[in-house]
């Protein structure tokens, strides 16, 4: 009888665990949102005291309408207690301008560790519908939500995704370049075709220019690479104005349309306000602004557990309008009247352009931006309003590296930061009309860049990151008595890496030691590299830092790890990843001191006359976790650092 109680009960439960494991079918479908515990239905847009936020954003490539958009976001999210780099925490992740890259940036970040994945940009969210599954999304910057995928309607969207949408003033667009231009018969224009966001603004245009009597001519566009060419074929056709959407591969590009505009005397009006003063005639469009100030509260809600689907999709815009005055005298342009009455950039106050080129993405390439932008915070300047920083970044591609540089020389800039050495080698070359000022680069002089710290280049000044290598040998040699021989992977196309390599080895001798070095010339080398050093018996790594090596150094540190072979670095990211020890140039002081070396230059003073100066701060670290793997005693003297 017992027995017949036990089973009845067993097979209760069992019949109850089944019940509630079918009604959570929808649940463990949609994405997955962390369960803080009951927040009070009048603050659920508010930070809760005492608890820390993650977001993980994803973007289209660094543009001014981007910035403005994110400084409004932020804005408005520090009203609401979430303050950035405080008690909210953002992982940032850009696809470079490439449409292909964004589908595999989002699966990397529904992989990590965030609250929510904000989403920028249309083709973002095709992007995220398709790859996000364990998170919910909000988006802000995309003129077309719903044709992106998000929903049939802003009500009836798909459960783990909401957000702001902007449709730009098509109508009115076309109603402000005729009464600028009442003589304009052919209007011309730039997109990508796999931009829904672009199809459906140009679309609506053509229909509506059909109705004035104006033909609109389109040239379409795969890449950032084919604008240029796409624009002046455009300006051959006999058109009286260009008109850019918010189109993202063209505003990748948009230095280019200027370019081809101005040298054909051609207007060129936009529809986003941001970059209106990078050369356009004038803009109507949308307050980027105001419109992430209108995300904030949305993000806010979903940061604190409420559920995307009962949250509707909203279409925001704040409608500017913007006239640049210099370009009208250079093309002999009156404003009408009625635009002269409304608020022009007349009132806006001197906003620097400025841009940072990267060669590839590194943890010493992103402390060393972090540094610069933090940076020029500290000064009191505020991106999108005292200034707009355009990102470069060439993924490691040489070729693609001097694209950019040819592109960046095309233009004019109050300022150029470089990243590293092959940057500001190729910038060198290509750019002599816009000041520069470089860091992350060993040897400034054995790049180029000048005779010595104090006589060179006259539009070229910056910061030398040279490691310090006398003080890892040391640390390396207290820690293992009796050691040898050591070994570094470089990299014999980067000047950088091979002065570093020679200093080390110049450091090794000094001290008895013998340094074994292994070449790689791409990251599909640099395993083997690793591994041949080792096969070749050295006692412990000790791995410089150059642009291949940075950016790979995970695959080095795995076969040592895997060898039991110890590793030190002069990386400093790198003692996160499983180095022994670092010593190490610091990088995010690498940023701030070519911040305070591009204030002299924008205060007036020549680059020619500000000497190179050497990284004011450098770092000691060690990983004790890492010391017990490899059974290595870093000193006393050293853990206290």
């Amino acid at each position: 009888m017992k027995v017949r109680k036990f089973l009845n009960g067993i097979l209760a439960i069992a019949v109850a665990g089944l019940i509630l494991l079918v009604s959570d079918l929808q649940n463990r479908t949609a994405p997955r949102i962390k369960d803080f515990g009951p927040i009070p239905a009048d603050s659920v847009m508010y930070a809760v005291k005492g608890r820390n936020y993650k977001i993980g954003l994803t973007y289209f490539g660094p543009d001014p309408t981007f910035d403005m958009t994110m400084r409004g976001l932020w804005d408005g999210l520090k009203e609401l207690g979430f303050v950035k780099d405080s008690n909210l925490s953002v992982i940032a992740q850009h696809a470079n301008g490439e449409i292909g890259q964004l589908h595999s940036i989002h699966l990397n970040m529904d992989n990590l560790d965030v609250d929510l994945i904000l989403v920028t940009s249309t083709p973002g969210i095709t992007a995220a519908i398709s790859a996000v599954r364990k998170h919910p999304v909000v988006f802000t910057m995309s003129y077309t939500p719903l044709e992106a995928g998000a929903g049939k309607s802003y009500t009836d969207h798909l459960p783990g995704i909401t957000g702001v949408g902007s449709f730009p003033p098509v109508e009115k667009t076309i109603d402000f370049i005729t009464g600028l231009l009442p003589d304009v018969r052919r209007i011309g224009t730039v997109y990508n075709s796999s931009e829904v966001n672009s199809t459906k603004v140009v679309a609506r245009a053509r229909e509506y220019t059909k109705t004035k009597g104006i033909e609109l001519i389109g040239n379409t566009v795969v890449n950032s690479s084919e604008v240029y060419q796409a624009t002046f074929a455009l300006c051959m056709k006999n058109i009286d104005a260009v008109w850019i959407t918010g189109d993202n591969t063209a505003t990748q590009a948009f230095h280019g349309i200027v370019k081809v505009c101005r040298e054909n005397r051609i207007p060129l009006i936009v529809n986003d306000v941001d970059i209106m003063n990078e050369g356009a005639l004038a803009a109507i469009g949308i307050g980027w602004y105001k419109t992430g100030l209108r995300t904030a509260p949305m993000v806010a809600r979903v940061l604190n557990g409420e559920n995307t689907s009962a949250i509707p999709i909203e279409n925001y815009v704040e409608e500017e309008i913007s006239l640049n005055h210099d370009v009208a005298a250079e093309l002999n342009i009156q404003f009408p009247a009625e635009y002269l009455q409304q608020k022009t950039d007349q009132s806006t106050p001197k906003s620097y352009k400025m841009c940072l080129l990267h060669f590839v993405d590194s943890p010493v390439s992103e402390d060393a931006e972090k540094g610069i932008r933090d940076e020029l915070k500290n000064l009191g300047m505020s991106g999108g309003k005292d200034f707009i920083l355009k990102v470069f970044n060439a993924q490691g591609d040489i070729s693609v590296l001097n694209n950019i540089a040819g592109a960046v020389a095309a233009d004019k800039w109050d300022l150029i930061f470089t990243l590293s050495t092959p940057t500001i080698q190729l910038c060198a070359k290509k750019i002599t009309h816009s000041p520069i000022v470089f860091t992350n680069v060993g040897d400034p002089v054995r790049s180029g860049l000048g005779e010595s710290y104090d006589n060179h280049l006259s539009n070229i000044t910056g910061i030398s990151t040279m490691s310090p290598f006398e003080d890892l040998v040391i640390l390396v040699m207290e820690s293992m008595p009796g050691i040898k021989k050591i070994g570094t992977v470089f990299t014999p196309g980067e000047i950088n890496s091979v002065s570093y390599m020679e200093e080390l080895d110049k450091t090794a001798r000094r001290h008895g030691l013998t340094l074994v070095t292994s070449p790689a010339n791409s990251t599909s080398e640099v395993t083997e590299a690793a591994a041949s050093l080792v096969n070749r018996g050295i006692e412990a790594f000790t791995q410089i830092s150059d642009n291949l090596t940075s950016s790979c150094g995970t695959t080095i540190i795995k076969v040592a790890y895997d060898t039991k072979t110890p590793y030190f670095s002069y990386v400093g990211k790198q003692i996160d990843q499983g180095a022994i020890a670092i010593v190490s140039s610091d990088y995010y002081y690498a940023g701030i001191d070519a911040v305070r070396l591009a204030k002299q230059v924008l205060e007036g003073k020549s680059p020619g006359d500000i000497p190179f100066r050497k990284v004011s701060r450098s770092m000691v670290e060690a990983n004790k976790k890492a010391m017990d793997y490899f059974h290595v005693r870093v000193p006393e003297k050293y853990l206290s650092k």
